[in-house]
């Protein structure tokens, strides 16, 4: 969930109207999921880092860069629960896993156990997607590392990092198994840290006091990503997605 599909042009475009590719050493995602926010960048920033914990999905997008990810010709339910047994790094367990799973998460189910009577066929446009963004990945250095390791300066930094919620720890999947959980202070002190030598961007629903909202859209924050989804449920909620930078990068760009 927080995928930036509906939201990826706008927040791409937010970035670059306040900082150009010459005030920066290069763009970093520390948390590039899906890409759908990098693929607006790249062309323009030639320097680009993108990292994420998840070992697989690294291994996916490495093998897409490469061209040599050769997606399953079909998927059904016994060879989605076999690939939940592959060992990790695997990029068919990653395009499985995320692509041919309910809601988009990490084998949170198999998706066609929930399209109901839609004819919608998950798996092509799954190979569609990679086929149109392949291309956008040029140049790109793909890492598996935690956030938390990187010591970037003087560069361009959007962070999507899993969303606070306030009853549970932050847990996310990088295994069929276990969750691992996501310590949101140390989350937003490394935030500060960054910001004073870089230009650090964060989408998130809330931050602490320093942090300054600069752009803000409401949207569906569940499966459902409009009002005319496919899968309507009465508990769906909105919420206001955020782009925040920290004060002192604030008055560095003279806002």
């Amino acid at each position: 969930m927080g995928g930036k599909y509906f939201l990826c042009k706008e927040i791409s475009s937010v970035m670059k109207s306040m900082v150009s590719p010459e005030e920066v050493d290069n763009y970093i995602e520390p948390f590039c999921g899906a890409l759908s926010v990098l693929k607006h960048m790249n062309n323009d920033y030639q320097k680009c880092f993108a990292s994420d914990y998840h070992p697989d999905l690294i291994q996916l997008w490495k093998e897409v860069q490469n061209d040599t990810f050769i997606p399953p010709e079909s998927v059904n339910l016994d060879f989605y629960e076999e690939c939940k047994k592959l060992k990790s790094p695997s990029s068919l367990k990653a395009f499985v896993g995320f692509n041919m799973s309910f809601g988009g998460r990490f084998f949170s189910g198999y998706v066609e156990k929930y399209k109901r009577d839609k004819k919608e066929d998950f798996l092509q446009e799954a190979i569609n997607s990679l086929h149109k963004i392949k291309d956008k990945l040029n140049g790109v250095n793909f890492q598996c590392i935690s956030y938390d390791k990187l010591k970037p300066n003087n560069s361009l930094i959007y962070c999507d990092p899993p969303y606070a919620i306030t009853k549970f720890p932050i847990k996310y999947r990088t295994d069929t198994k276990y969750y691992d959980e996501f310590d949101n202070d140390k989350f937003w002190e490394i935030m500060r840290l960054w910001s004073k030598n870089n230009y650090v961007f964060i989408s998130e629903t809330t931050a602490p006091d320093d942090f300054i909202p600069i752009w803000e859209k409401t949207v569906h924050r569940s499966v459902s990503q409009s009002g005319k989804t496919r899968y309507k449920n009465s508990s769906d909620k909105t919420k206001n997605e955020k782009l925040y930078i920290h004060n002192s990068v604030y008055k560095k760009l003279n806002l």
